[in-house]
């Protein structure tokens, strides 16, 4: 199973580059805990040198972009995970990772979850096994190379409840494009405008929005996980018939302070309840949450 999800992926699979990257990232840890935070002053250039320490990884895999197409794989709470180690892959590969993501949406058996963002499928193998053979999880992610890890990761857990789907969800469909930065940081690909960026590749995408998508596949959505990079409120625009006639659970990553006021809008106008709004990173040059909603039917100040 291993071997055909190397087929399917294209590159090469290598313990000592997993070995490798674990020790630049056991490196950048200890820097940090002993010389970094005890010993430097908490300026803007100092966080942004810390946290480039704690990701030696992805800065070999910078300097050497072919190490970006080697595979490892590692068992994660009984899952056997596909990934890339000297990407941002290696960030996600661990029992902790999003922890939060996964308390927030609580999947139950027989449900049908919509992974919008999926990236390499890490929620995705998670949810799955939540919702059991009787459910279903439709991963959605538009990046050629992360859907294909995102298939090969369905494969070698043998998920048949899992269906990868490569779009890119929008408020209209047609044809756009997704900006991607740099191939060491494929979790930061988001959706442009077709105009080609002089710091990163642009891929072409078909766009769809998620209403069209659920009628076609004839499915009655219990949750929906949304990470797109900043496009959030483009994806709930695409989504209003969905939400509005099934009121599923949302756990939406918000990107940039910016977007909050309008994705709270958005779900006002929705009669969507906002339950909690959890920061999501730490990162100095980062301002992401995590926010739940359901629908306001279902709050507890609206009963009896």
């Amino acid at each position: 199973m291993k071997k055909q999800a190397l087929e399917l992926y294209g590159g090469h699979s290598s313990r000592f580059a997993w070995a490798l990257a674990r020790f630049l990232r056991v490196l950048g840890n200890a820097w940090v805990r002993w010389i970094a935070d005890p010993l430097l002053p908490e300026t803007s250039t100092v966080q942004l040198w810390r946290d480039r320490f704690l990701h030696l990884n992805q800065a070999v895999g910078d300097l050497f972009p072919s190490l970006t197409h080697v595979v490892s794989f590692e068992t994660v709470q009984e899952n056997c995970l596909v990934f890339r180690p000297f990407t941002d892959d290696a960030d996600r590969v661990s029992k902790t990772y999003e922890h939060i993501v996964r308390q927030l949406l609580s999947p139950q058996t027989s449900e049908v979850i919509v992974d919008v963002g999926a990236n390499i499928g890490i929620h995705t193998v998670w949810f799955a096994r939540k919702v059991g053979p009787s459910g279903l999880v439709l991963a959605i992610e538009p990046e050629p190379n992360n859907y294909a890890i995102l298939e090969a990761n369905r494969r070698v857990n043998n998920l048949g409840n899992v269906v990868p789907i490569r779009i890119s969800l929008s408020s209209t469909s047609g044809v756009g494009g997704l900006s991607v930065p740099k191939p060491t940081s494929m979790g930061q690909v988001r959706t442009v405008a077709s105009t080609r960026s002089s710091n990163s590749a642009l891929v072409s995408v078909r766009l769809q929005t998620l209403d069209n998508l659920i009628s076609s596949r004839g499915v009655r959505v219990s949750a929906i996980k949304i990470d797109v990079e900043g496009s959030e409120l483009s994806v709930l625009q695409g989504a209003r018939d969905t939400i509005r006639t099934f009121g599923p659970r949302l756990l939406i990553e918000v990107h940039g302070r910016q977007n909050l006021s309008p994705i709270r809008a958005s779900l006002h106008s929705l009669n969507m309840m906002i339950l909690s709004e959890t920061q999501a990173s730490k990162r100095p040059n980062e301002e992401r949450r995590f926010v739940l909603a359901l629908p306001s039917r279902h709050h507890p100040m609206d009963s009896g």
